[in-house]
């Protein structure tokens, strides 16, 4: 999530920035999050959700005392010093470390901005850099269920990537895709056929493996705004089928402007999450 939250704001620092799909269903049972800041932003979520995923401890222990569940934050995980960090993690949240709670131990994983490589020493580093993350993880949270995340930016044009994705899969519990869509209208077609396949690949890998859609509630103001409605209402039908899905930006955009969350959508583009409003 927040590897592409960067390449937006790079992107849209160096440029000037001058269809659809049909009624998503939601599932029985769905699981349904969203990303929140501070639990103060509660009393105005518009969306339903029973999941919260944030990177602030106070913000999850809040949510677990009004009921809700935790998707907590050990992205510390990639640190030199992540055993020792891990460690006290674990001495100081006891009380959130409940039976089933799920931990994303790695963001966007196989992708770096900056050097995106596709060659299998690369990747195989990285690899096993995430089985000893998680092996770690297991040992002193035995009854976390670990998770990554992971954007289809990595693998286009990238095949060596996409075969260590599945590589990755069968060592996790969950994962979560983060299709989002950046402005380019050229991505558009290959970000739908990414969400489209990512659930079937995934449970193909791992058939125990926990699928979630992380779906795009911001829109920078400077992008069409009917290209934009088409590409969610088509993204939303897919996401209709994964085991969750977790929505970044209708409140919380991170670094990105107020102006660009899912809150000041027009009611036009808050009619196609309708499904999922309150």
């Amino acid at each position: 999530m927040s590897k592409l939250i960067a390449a937006l704001l790079v992107s849209l620092s160096l440029l000037a920035c001058g269809g659809g799909g049909s009624e998503p269903v939601l599932p029985h049972q769905q699981l349904v999050g969203e990303v929140f800041d501070v639990a103060s932003e509660w009393p105005t979520a518009e969306l339903k959700s029973t999941f919260v995923y944030t990177g602030k401890l106070a913000t999850s222990r809040a949510a677990l005392a009004a009921g809700k569940q935790n998707i907590l934050d050990l992205l510390f995980m990639s640190s030199p010093d992540a055993e020792q960090t891990l460690v006290q993690y674990t001495k100081d949240n006891s009380d959130l470390l409940v039976p089933g709670v799920r931990v994303l131990i790695d963001d966007e994983v196989f992708w770096d901005t900056a050097d995106p490589n596709d060659s299998i020493e690369a990747l195989q580093a990285q690899l096993d850099a995430l089985s000893r993350s998680a092996t770690m993880v297991r040992r002193y949270i035995p009854q976390a269920s670990i998770g990554v995340t992971i954007t289809p930016y990595a693998t286009f044009a990238r095949p060596n990537t996409l075969e260590y994705i599945k590589k990755l899969i069968p060592l996790i519990d969950w994962v979560a895709t983060d299709p989002y869509w950046l402005g380019d209208k050229a991505n558009i077609q290959a970000l739908h056929d990414w969400s489209r396949t990512f659930n079937a690949l995934a449970k193909t890998a791992n058939p125990n493996m926990e699928t979630w859609f992380i779906a795009q509630a911001f829109k920078m103001p400077s992008w069409d705004l009917n290209t934009f409605n088409g590409f969610i209402a088509e993204e939303l039908t897919y996401a209709a089928g994964y085991d969750g899905v977790l929505f970044f930006g209708w409140q919380f955009v991170s670094e990105i402007d107020m102006a660009a969350a899912g809150m000041n959508f027009t009611p036009e583009t808050k009619l196609l999450y309708k499904k999922y409003l309150k």
